[in-house]
């Protein structure tokens, strides 16, 4: 199936990578941070690697903020031959009123590919602006585990995490999946299937400090506090399909563009208390969860 279009048109080969997409589905769970698949035929050497992407909205395991978060993300890389890697990435937040710096990353650890086997190990820390209302804006710092393997007609993968927030959550998903690619093989196409299972502990941080922050309230003289029940409890968080696209040129420059159908589950039964003067109203209710779509496009270039 992966060298299947190798040899048609242009015109030939997109109609088949369109015709084969809804066939093939490759699972990787996105719980904590989604390694890059290396490709392992390349010689190993050090090298730089420098890009930026667009994310038309900020969704995490299904959830999302009542307001679109996109973001503009240039980032910088150093990848050593031995397997170890340090990033460091700036998500710019474009929109009426917001116009900041809304998030800055920075990542290390170490990957390693064969033919078949990938795994990465990963520690990250995020700094959010205190202004920030996306749904990981209370998430500190994390550590992520992933590993597949590819068996040509199928690629199983783990992914572990543990996210740092006011209190630590855990992670878990498996996946299965399939790539293949096109067009003399600079265009690859790896399109996923996949279940996030979490504690959201995070989440309720984001409900009680960012949801509803007096700044975001309108100016009614209301006080409203949040809580979400549960937040300890490990479950499915959603289900996701998406269909990353990736075009070579030269084997430097990478283009990319990841579709993403995002469907919770589960959702969290929210209890909202609001004050009015001296009179405060609870109001105890199950979160409305929405199927979401969004998408990434961006690029990337090796030094």
């Amino acid at each position: 199936m992966k060298n299947l279009c190798k040899h048609l048109s242009l015109s030939a080969a997109l109609f088949c990578m369109l015709a084969v997409t809804t066939i093939d589905a490759r699972a990787q769970l996105k719980t904590i941070a989604k390694p890059v698949k290396k490709d392992s035929t390349e010689k190993k050497e050090s090298h730089w690697v420098f890009g930026a992407t667009y994310l038309s909205n900020s969704v995490y395991l299904g959830r999302k903020d009542s307001v679109a978060v996109p973001y503009l993300t240039p980032s910088i890389g150093y990848h050593d031959k031995s397997g170890l890697f340090i990033t460091g990435s700036i998500s710019y937040l474009p929109g009426s009123g917001e116009n900041r710096i809304d998030l800055s990353t920075i990542e290390a650890g170490y990957s390693h590919a064969t033919d078949n086997f990938n795994i990465e190990v990963s520690a990250a820390k995020d700094f959010y602006s205190d202004a920030s209302f996306a749904v990981t804006s209370a998430i500190s710092g994390r550590l992520s585990a992933y590993l597949s393997y590819d068996f040509g007609f199928i690629e199983p993968s783990l992914d572990l995490g543990a996210e740092f927030s006011d209190n630590t959550d855990i992670g878990v998903g498996l996946g299965l999946g399939h790539s293949f690619s096109i067009i003399e093989d600079h265009f690859e196409v790896d399109p996923t299937l996949h279940a996030n299972l979490a504690t959201q502990n995070y989440y309720a941080s984001y409900y009680s400090k960012r949801r509803y922050n007096p700044k975001r309230q309108s100016k009614t003289g209301n006080s409203i506090n949040a809580s979400l029940g549960n937040a300890s409890s490990f479950q499915i968080m959603d289900y996701e399909f998406e269909a990353p696209f990736e075009y070579t040129i030269g084997k430097k420059l990478k283009l990319n563009f990841t579709p993403t159908l995002a469907i919770p589950v589960n959702p969290s039964t929210v209890t909202l208390m609001t004050t009015s003067g001296n009179r405060t109203i609870t109001q105890t209710t199950t979160e409305d969860l929405s199927t979401t779509f969004y998408f990434s496009l961006g690029f990337s270039y090796t030094l």
